[in-house]
């Protein structure tokens, strides 16, 4: 008669519990709301956090000597914001729309070849003014419904439409011209049947060709 043996507890493989400083090292930084309207930081602050956009927009701000605003940029989802070379931020940057971010500390400035704000606002700050000395108006707001065609979400209540996320107001402050001239030519390119506006957030892109001609692109 065989006699049965307890197992031992080699038997069975231990779990192994990483260690709590091996957690803590993986875990993802925490995502911070950021309602419309707020800022991330402001010019002449001392940043030195990089700031990931997860969801939303954010525009960058210069506010002129006159007391208006000059919108050098827009960052849009899956941008970072890094630290730069200057000792304070040379702008301010401010949510267009609801936003979830992800803050996380840097030891270092931004380097060449890496995704950084700074970057960004200068190469979209000297396309603009090359926009702004070689086309009028209306082909400066042709370009920029252009170039931001591919940052827009769809509409999941119209096929084929897209969410305006991008206010007139900013648009205005973004290519240099009043707000009166950014409505009245989308409306003009809505009659032309370049794009359809059914709502002050919603945009459809019909006549693309017809709106590169217009931008001179």
């Amino acid at each position: 008669m065989s006699t049965l043996m307890a197992p031992s507890i080699s038997t069975y493989p231990r779990r192994v519990v990483p260690p709590i400083s091996t957690c803590s090292e993986v875990r993802s930084p925490p995502t911070s709301l950021l309602p419309r309207g707020r800022a991330l930081f402001w010019e002449g602050d001392h940043h030195a956090d990089k700031i990931l956009i997860v969801e939303g927009v954010v525009r960058a701000v210069r506010l002129l000597e006159n007391g208006n605003r000059q919108i050098l940029a827009f960052y849009w989802p899956g941008d970072v914001v890094r630290p730069t070379q200057a000792s304070c931020q040379q702008f301010t940057a401010e949510a267009v729309t609801n936003c979830r971010v992800v803050r996380s500390p840097v030891a270092s400035i931004c380097q060449s070849g890496e995704p950084c704000g700074a970057h960004q606002v200068l190469t979209d700050t000297l396309s603009l003014v090359v926009t702004m000395s070689q086309k009028n108006s209306v082909a400066r707001i042709a370009a920029f419904l252009l170039r931001i065609r591919r940052h827009l979400p769809t509409d999941p209540k119209r096929p084929h439409a897209l969410l305006m996320m991008i206010p007139r107001a900013d648009i205005a402050d973004h290519v240099g011209t009043s707000l009166e001239t950014v409505c009245r030519t989308l409306a003009e390119f809505k009659a032309k049947g370049l794009i359809d506006m059914p709502n002050r957030k919603t945009i459809t892109y019909l006549n693309l060709p017809g709106l590169i001609r217009i931008a001179g692109d």
